[in-house]
């Protein structure tokens, strides 16, 4: 039993938090989904790394700062395009209970 004298972590004040909203339901995920997800999130780590890798490559043959400023731009977005593909395979799992 927590004494209400304890001072809350942030996670705890997050969940009350969260708990309060009426559109808020905890999903508890079953092992298969967890290493799902897991798999999904190493797979996703492993592309970004992969094109960190590719562009420094790049970096050290362009010839200009423009051009290397457009290299940066391009990784920028291919990174948050894989990590929003990323976030919507998560809660594709997460629906499939």
């Amino acid at each position: 039993m927590v004494d209400d004298d304890t001072p809350k972590s942030a996670v705890e004040l997050a969940m009350e938090k969260l708990r309060a909203r009426d559109d808020f339901e905890e999903v508890v995920l079953s092992d298969a989904q967890k290493k799902k997800i897991a798999d999904a999130r190493s797979r996703t780590r492993a592309k970004i790394a992969e094109l960190e890798i590719q562009q420094d490559g790049k970096l050290r043959q362009v010839a200009s700062l423009e051009e290397a400023e457009v290299l940066r731009d391009e990784i920028k977005k291919e990174k948050a395009r894989l990590e929003e593909e990323l976030e919507k395979q998560v809660a594709k799992i997460r629906k499939k209970s």
